[in-house]
């Protein structure tokens, strides 16, 4: 079976080059660790698709299967680009004549060429954007408002559609979409199952990853962490790994979070890293005591996954896919989105008894094991595959 996936992969790790340094990290996506599992599992026949910073498409061996980089434009987000887009990645697929095609994502140009190509095809939901934008919804002239078009297009006419949570399967029948659902997590890299708690640090430490936006609910977080500190009467500092995130009101959001921090005393406690690859979040939850996601959407967020892997307890919302990814009580505890102090309550719950997050980790790591172990998530979805090719034939 020949496999062909089309998304926004790095481009340097699946050529299996070393990312340059003048360039920022790149947070590893979920669909490189599906290419990991299939080789592991001995797939062979593996194609991968991707826009990069090439003038003419070019193609090239990598270790996870031939790559194809096609060339993307500066400027992007209109209708006209997404059919542009699709144009380039057909001509490119003719030349590859796949058994099956598999679009990561529904909002950008990778599901819209899936679903609308003459091949086998299946996608996965990554996000959800109209749950995004009933949150923080864009202005209303914005070519942000094209993706969602584009979204909805792509679940009504799917035939195949990987979710990774049952909130991804709830938002396919909301839009009337006929695809068949197959129930399949993230896969979550080796790196995260390899990782060793540090022991001897001094003080507790609480992680943030994700993008720092509004979605994300981190000024909730500044506001927890304030009160967490005060009740423990102990040092707890926060790393928050991740960039201030797009939109209109992302540089707003942005001061309102640091205001607050400085308000509220908690400024010196709070490391803003940045963007980092997987082996730097997988060293920096070997350095924490809790992770912690205090957003108002997710669909099946990789931070909660990756966390999972490594043995990390987790206090989160009970929003979107998080509860399927979270037992409350056993992997982490789950609280309502914005209620600061239920969000505290719960740190304060988990910072203070070292015998829970004991129990919670070892919870977690197990849950981690038997649902994103690459290998186990790379079987179920050749299993998919090979319906669809089944039923195509």
């Amino acid at each position: 079976m020949r496999i062909c996936l089309i998304g926004d992969f790095d481009t340097y790790m699946v050529r299996g080059l070393e990312r340059p340094q003048r360039l920022l990290p790149y947070r590893l996506s979920p669909g490189l660790n599906l290419l990991r599992g299939l080789r592991e599992i001995g797939v062979q026949d593996v194609h991968i698709v991707v826009s990069t910073d090439v003038s003419a498409p070019a193609v090239e061996q990598g270790p996870f299967g031939v790559v194809h980089r096609l060339p993307c434009p500066r400027f992007s987000g209109s209708a006209s680009f997404f059919t542009w887009r699709r144009r380039l990645i057909l001509r490119e697929l003719a030349g590859i004549l796949p058994d099956i095609v598999h679009g990561q994502g529904t909002e950008a140009e990778y599901g819209f060429t899936a679903v609308t190509s003459p091949y086998p095809n299946v996608i996965t939901i990554h996000g959800i954007l109209q749950r995004v934008h009933h949150v923080t919804p864009p202005p209303l002239l914005s070519l942000d408002h094209v993706p969602r078009w584009i979204e909805k297009f792509v679940v009504r006419k799917a035939t195949d559609v990987i979710c990774l949570s049952v909130e991804a399967e709830h938002f396919l029948k909301e839009q009337g979409s006929p695809a068949r659902r197959h129930l399949i997590t993230n896969a979550v890299a080796p790196c995260f199952f390899d990782v060793q708690p540090q022991r001897g640090r001094e003080g507790l430490s609480l992680l943030f990853v994700g993008t720092v936006y509004r979605l994300k609910g981190v000024v909730h977080l500044v506001e927890a962490l304030a009160s967490v500190r005060r009740r423990l009467g102990a040092p707890v500092t926060l790393r928050v790994i991740g960039q201030t995130g797009g939109g209109a009101d992302a540089a707003e959001y942005d001061k309102l979070v640091h205001r607050r921090a400085s308000e509220l005393g908690v400024d010196d406690s709070i490391e803003w890293v940045g963007v980092l690859g997987e082996r730097g979040v997988a060293a920096a939850l070997a350095q924490t005591d809790v992770l912690v996601l205090p957003s108002f959407q997710e669909t099946a967020p990789m931070a909660v996954a990756e966390a999972m892997a490594a043995g990390v307890p987790v206090v989160a919302t009970r929003a979107g896919g998080i509860p399927e990814m979270v037992e409350d009580g056993k992997t982490g505890l789950l609280v309502a989105p914005g209620h600061n102090e239920e969000l505290a309550d719960a740190l304060f719950k988990l910072l203070g008894d070292a015998d829970l997050r004991r129990k919670m980790s070892a919870a977690g790591r197990a849950r981690a094991l038997a649902r994103h172990a690459p290998r186990a998530v790379a079987s179920e979805t050749l299993r998919v595959y090979e319906e669809i090719c089944r039923r195509q034939r």
